[in-house]
Order: C-alpha cells, then sequence, then structure tokens
C-alpha cells in the first residue's frame, strides 16, 4: 500500500524498466503518471500520460528511468521548480553522476537508486536497489523502495553508482563465461536445465545461471541487449580508472568480446547472445581441424 505522502509517483522513462515499475507501483495501489518520448510507450503499462511539466505539479515523488545522463540533464532542466523528491534509477558513470549533482545544486531533492535485476523484477516488485545519498530522505523513501523491491543504503551517490557498475562487471564477465560452458555442455549433450541446477548447487553456483540454460539452448529471451551491457562495462571501466584502478584484464577481456560479438549482429535481444560468438569460434575451429 502506499504511504499516505506519496500517493502519486511520476516516471520519466517508458521502457523494459520504467513500464515494469509503472506496473508494479500500480497494482499496488499508487497514482502513476508517466512519460516518455515514444507515444507507444504508453501501451506497455498502467499509466496516467501527461507532460513533464505536469508530472511537477502533481507527483510526489518522481522516477528517473532513462537511457543516458544526457536524457537525465534535460529531464532535471524541466524539474527545476519540483518541490518533491526525484530517485534516478538511470544507470550512469561516475563523471556523469558528479556532473548532474553538481547541475542540480541545491534546488532539488535528488536521491540516486541505482537498479539490479531485469524487467521481470520491476514488474514484480524484486528489484535490487542500490541507494545513495541523503540519509533522511532514504529513510523517508523506505516504504516506496521496498514496494519496488529489496533496497540497501550504501552511503553517498557515487557509491552506490559504483556498486551498481562493479555489479554490472561481476555479472557480465560471469555471462561472458558462461557463454564458453555453454559450448561444452551443449557438445557432450547435458540437459541445460539439470546442468544449472546440479552447478547451482556448488561453487560455480552465479545468479547468471539462467542465462546459461538460455546459452546452451540458443534461445535468448529479450531482457538486457549486449549493446547496454557493453555500454555499462565500458562506463564501469571509465570510472575506476578515475580512482586509479587501471588494470582491469578479465574485465577488458569480456569487453573486446562483446565488441567482437556485437560487430558481428548480435546481442540484439541479451547480452547472453554473446554465446554466439563461442559458437561461432569453435564451429571454425572444428572446420579447420577437419582440414
Amino acid at each position: 500500500m502506499p504511504n499516505y505522502c506519496m500517493k502519486t509517483i511520476g516516471i520519466v522513462g517508458l521502457g523494459r524498466m520504467g513500464s515494469g515499475m509503472c506496473n508494479n507501483l500500480s497494482r499496488k495501489g499508487y497514482q502513476v503518471l508517466g512519460y516518455d518520448v515514444n507515444p507507444d510507450s504508453y501501451n506497455r503499462c498502467h499509466v496516467i500520460p501527461v507532460e513533464i511539466s505536469q508530472m511537477a505539479e502533481q507527483a510526489d515523488v518522481i522516477i528517473l528511468s532513462l537511457p543516458t545522463g544526457a536524457e537525465v540533464k534535460q529531464a532535471l532542466e524541466k524539474l527545476k521548480g519540483f518541490k518533491g523528491t526525484i530517485v534516478d534509477t538511470t544507470t550512469l558513470s561516475v563523471d556523469e553522476t558528479l556532473q548532474i549533482l553538481d547541475q542540480i545544486s541545491f534546488c532539488l531533492d535528488y536521491f540516486t537508486c541505482r537498479l539490479e535485476r531485469g524487467p521481470k523484477e520491476a514488474n514484480e516488485g524484486t528489484l535490487a536497489l542500490y541507494c545513495g545519498g541523503d540519509r533522511q530522505t532514504y529513510e523517508k523513501l523506505s516504504p516506496l523502495l521496498s514496494d519496488l523491491g529489496e533496497h540497501v543504503y550504501l552511503g553517498s551517490h557515487v557509491q552506490a553508482t559504483m556498486v551498481k557498475l562493479l555489479g554490472n562487471i561481476i555479472g557480465t564477465v560471469m555471462v561472458v563465461l558462461n557463454g564458453e560452458i555453454s559450448s561444452i555442455m551443449r557438445s557432450i549433450g547435458l540437459d541445460p536445465e539439470l546442468a544449472a541446477r546440479a552447478l547451482s548447487m556448488g561453487g560455480a553456483n552465479n545468479a547468471q545461471l539462467f542465462r546459461l540454460v538460455w546459452q546452451v539452448r540458443g534461445e535468448h529471451q529479450e531482457s538486457f541487449s549486449l549493446d547496454l551491457a557493453q555500454h555499462v562495462v565500458e562506463m564501469a571501466i571509465e570510472s575506476s580508472k578515475r580512482y586509479g584502478v587501471k588494470y582491469l584484464p578479465l574485465t577488458e577481456l569480456a569487453n573486446g568480446l562483446m565488441i567482437t560479438a556485437k560487430s558481428l549482429g548480435f546481442g540484439r535481444k541479451d547480452v547472453s547472445e554473446v554465446s554466439k560468438l563461442m559458437d561461432l569460434i569453435n564451429s571454425t575451429r572444428k572446420e579447420v581441424e577437419k582440414k
């Protein structure tokens, strides 16, 4: 149930994550206002379509769920007079975060809330939320955050941002590794569901095993595109360098493989399609061996 002082929620950006949050909050009794540059986005969620200026007048909290920092900056310009709290769930680099904090100065109540998991969890209200900013704002938002998923307060805006980026590094490297494993599993005829279950019982357990099943089967669902995953890993690498950490060999290798897979047209549905590159390479090797 919505908190009495946060009944009306605005969401700017109705992509996969934004529309999922819309549907979840609507089911839980919130009045949800939505804005997106693409009019077709309104068809995928339960939302009252409004312009950003109208949203600023009516909403108690506005959630930003946008593609990049550029769109966040544009939205914040239009929200200058907003008296409520802005919750930014957009995946940003550290540099973008600092630029935005400088832009808003003290004129807006701005809170960082980076998201983990995907559109399915956004729709179910089972997201992971990495929070940063003012502690009192976090406490005030806690009921709303609980309706979105599991949340943890990490400290500053930058600290929450970096934890999100580190999570992307770990998750993406694991997806690439699982892509290698999928080629082996398929070649020996392993049942992907049973194998994933077995792996989850030991030290190989990881949050990306559901994608391993997709990779073995070659059936990839629409979730988190390879293009977006590679973009976020690139941001993570650059943000790490900002703090003097310049040698990230596994991350750089995974990034390079994703770039190659993208260049071949793989990954429009999901990052797990990086396994298609492994399949292509291994198939080529077999042909070479036969020759």
